[in-house]
């Protein structure tokens, strides 16, 4: 019996030394950041380090100020904590049926943290879209929302913002997001009631899920969108098969399910996507190579892919992806595990 269990203790340990490293936000104070380092930079990798350090603090500092200056002068200030912020710059190349196409696409996501102008409220700036779209070759980049989170509940947000464009747009959204785990499978259910001015009232919905075997990922992700006013409903099947060192902590449900959660490693992707129940639109096939460039904040991915839309009558589209991912979640001093995995 003594035997049996030392046995599963030295299994539980090897597998669990065996699972991916996990890229988390910076935790603490502005406070507690270390000092900004006088050194001179002479390469190009120390000079990186320095802007994005001397970035990141202005930030925190502006976020600080901001935070104390509007807070109640009736009660004690809470410490501002930091805020993550993360940039994703990609450009997609493709041969199509009548010549090359150029698609760049930038994307970031910031949380800001302000517990003294409410002390429950969480400020958010992102350029995902509302219903939170897996991540589809065929659409267009949606312009950026800013607004207001509230944490109803562990897995329950309520926004309320604005959508930035030409023609400025309201919305309010429900979110329910919950994570269960089974020993190494996961499940990721998604529903988000919607409205936005001049859409209407939409529902989206989606479920994940998917099983780690030490760094090996399967996941296979469904996702279903309705739009009431215009009686569509959109559907995106993702499947997914990967080898992971490090993963970073997604929130967005659209970038988790294409895998922009891969910090370190490779990972091949089957997306099927349709404008209606019943019929396909879109085939894709793709293999995307990621790794940390410098430091444990900026990383780079190439990603050759083929594509298949009913738009170009399933002409065999053939292309690539190459794009950079700056995690503004803490110092260049302080890299964390997954830099050291992924040399």
């Amino acid at each position: 019996m003594v035997r049996t269990l030392l046995l599963f203790a030295v299994c539980a340990v090897a597998a669990q030394a065996d699972e991916p490293e996990r890229v988390r936000p910076s935790s603490g104070t502005f406070a507690g950041l270390h000092r900004a380092s006088t050194v001179v930079a002479h390469t190009v990798g120390e000079r990186a380090d320095k802007g994005h350090d001397w970035l990141y603090r202005r930030l925190e500092h502006l976020l600080v100020n901001v935070d104390q200056r509007y807070a109640d002068p009736q009660r004690d200030a809470l410490v501002v904590p930091l805020s993550p912020l993360r940039i994703d710059f990609d450009t997609e190349f493709l041969n199509r049926q009548h010549g090359l196409s150029l698609a760049p696409r930038p994307e970031f996501d910031a949380t800001l943290q302000l517990p003294n102008i409410e002390r429950r409220l969480r400020v958010f700036i992102s350029s995902s879209n509302l219903a939170e779209t897996p991540e589809n070759p065929a659409l267009e980049r949606n312009p950026v929302r800013a607004g207001l989170r509230f944490e109803q509940h562990a897995h329950i947000d309520f926004d309320l913002g604005v959508r930035v464009g030409f023609k400025p747009t309201v919305f309010a959204a429900l979110r329910w997001a919950p994570q269960y785990s089974f020993g190494n499978s996961r499940l990721y259910p998604l529903l988000k009631p919607y409205l936005e001015s001049g859409a209407g009232l939409g529902v989206s919905g989606g479920l994940t899920v998917e099983r780690w075997s030490g760094r090996w990922v399967l996941r296979s992700s469904g996702y279903v969108n309705w739009l009431r006013n215009m009686s569509a409903t959109s559907w995106v099947q993702t499947l997914l098969l990967g080898h992971a060192q490090a993963v970073i902590q997604e929130r967005e449900y659209g970038r988790f399910t294409a895998g922009r959660d891969l910090a370190c490693g490779t990972v091949a992707r089957l997306v099927v996507s349709g404008d209606r129940l019943s019929s396909a639109s879109l085939y894709e096939f793709s293999v995307m190579f990621k790794r940390p460039l410098h430091g444990g904040w900026l990383y780079g991915y190439f990603e050759p892919l083929m594509r298949w839309e009913r738009a170009s009558d399933w002409h065999p589209d053939t292309g690539f992806r190459i794009g950079l991912d700056a995690l503004f979640w803490g110092l260049s001093s302080d890299p964390g595990p997954a830099a050291k995995v992924c040399r």
